[in-house]
């Protein structure tokens, strides 16, 4: 992976809510020990949290994910 792939956001603003659902589906069913390390499901949600254009409710969401995960 060359360095501008990993600049480029993976979600976008329009797009987060679907992908916040998934996430604290997941996580709150799997827990961050599941198939995936916490190392996996945090990379995730901080990449979330980085989308341009997040909605603080959307951030308060996603910190809440990232508070669970490091809780696991």
């Amino acid at each position: 992976m060359n360095d501008i792939s990993a600049r480029i956001p993976l979600y976008s603003a329009g797009h987060l809510d679907s992908a916040i659902d998934h996430l604290e589906q997941v996580l709150s069913l799997e827990g961050a020990n599941s198939l995936f390390s916490k190392t996996y499901w945090r990379g995730r949600v901080v990449q979330a949290i980085s989308t341009p254009g997040l909605a603080p409710c959307q951030h308060s969401r996603l910190q809440r994910l990232l508070d669970r995960i490091a809780q696991a």
